[in-house]
C-alpha cells in the first residue's frame, strides 16, 4: 500500500510565493485550517479531493512538485510511480 504526504517545504514555499497563510488556503478549498495543519506536518494523509483542491489553487505546481509517494512501511520515496 502506497501513502501519499505533502511535500512541507516545497508546500511552504508554494504558499509563499501566493501570499497565501494556512489559514487562507483553508478557507478556499473549504477544509479547516486544522485539518489542513494536520496534513502538513504529515500526521494525516491528504485525500484525493484535498490533493486535487490544494492544485487547483497552486496551478504552478505539479502532484510530483508538492506531493510524494511513499510504500505503506515508509521505507523508500518515489514520486514518480
Amino acid at each position: 500500500m502506497v501513502k501519499v504526504k505533502l511535500n512541507r517545504v516545497a508546500f511552504e514555499v508554494a504558499m509563499s510565493r501566493k501570499n497565501l497563510s494556512q489559514r487562507d488556503l483553508a478557507e478556499k478549498i473549504g477544509f479547516s485550517r486544522s485539518h489542513l495543519s494536520h496534513i502538513i506536518n504529515g500526521r494525516r494523509e491528504p485525500s484525493p479531493v484535498l490533493r486535487r483542491l490544494i492544485l487547483e489553487h497552486l496551478p504552478e505546481y505539479t502532484f510530483d512538485d508538492l506531493f510524494t509517494i511513499e510504500n505503506g512501511n515508509g521505507a523508500g520515496n518515489d514520486s514518480h510511480s
